[in-house]
């Protein structure tokens, strides 16, 4: 089975830090691989919550170091790894995530099998899923989406960036999860809600999945501004819920 489960959905710094909305990132299961994609505040609490086992988790994926995508980081190794007993795993992030003020510790890096560097174009097998990382974002830091690929099945993640037409070309599939921080256009690196009209219109997506949202967007209900951009769209879109899993590929939530 193929799916995601947003084990948050919390983006900006007032809605994480009041935990309105849970920050865990997503956990992924394809082709037989586990990931915890972008593990945040309360990660770790969100899974064993929802019923899953971080210990069989086979991959670490971090778009950048920013705490709402990597509080929870090194617990998520710890756990990975049980505590350094059973070496295994992968982690992939940004060279920045490592260096200089590095976000996962020193110590930890030795528990896993592997730690990979992310590179704007790059390409890497976990498993048999294979995961991209197309484009460097427009966003403060070291900023990487990512499209998830195996047999049958792909998808893309659209951290968080300001946009820039290119995203479109970089992310298509049929299933896009991207983040929408922004209800109104701003000079904040982060895509709102018109930019995400751009980008389904241009993508034309089976389905489109907003997450990682702002107060404003909070505000605004982001089940009726899924419901808006469908309408206008002709695009399926969904505002994911802490705890909503979702089927890959085909599109059912629940």
């Amino acid at each position: 089975m193929n799916r995601i489960m947003f084990l948050g959905t919390g983006g900006a710094r007032v809605l994480v830090f009041k935990q309105l909305l849970a920050s865990g990132g997503l956990w992924i299961e394809q082709a037989d691989t586990r990931i915890s994609l972008d593990p945040g505040p309360g990660a770790l609490v969100q899974a064993t919550k929802r019923k899953l086992d971080p210990t069989k988790l086979d991959a670490i994926l971090l778009s950048h170091r920013h705490l709402d995508h990597s509080a929870d980081v090194n617990t998520m190794v710890e756990a990975m790894t049980a505590g350094g007993f059973n070496r295994r795993g992968v982690i992939l992030a940004p060279r920045e995530a490592y260096e200089d003020d590095p976000v996962i510790l020193k110590y930890l890096r030795g528990y896993v099998a592997e730690t990979l560097v992310i590179e704007e174009g790059g390409c890497c097998r976990i498993g048999d899923l294979t995961v991209r990382t197309p484009v460097r974002h427009d966003h403060a830091g070291e900023v990487y989406g990512f499209v998830f690929e195996s047999p049958g099945c792909r998808w893309s993640y659209i951290a968080d960036t300001r946009y820039f037409p290119e995203l479109a070309d970089h992310y298509r599939a049929d299933v896009v999860v991207m983040h929408t921080v922004r209800l109104e256009e701003s000079e904040i690196y982060h895509l709102s809600i018109p930019d995400a009209k751009r980008l389904i219109e241009a993508i034309r997506p089976k389905t489109a999945i907003l997450t990682h949202f702002g107060m404003t967007v909070w505000r605004a209900k982001p089940w009726e501004v899924a419901e808006q951009l469908s309408q206008q769209t002709g695009v399926k879109v969904i505002a994911a819920r802490d705890g909503m899993r979702f089927e890959l590929p085909g599109g059912t939530e629940r």
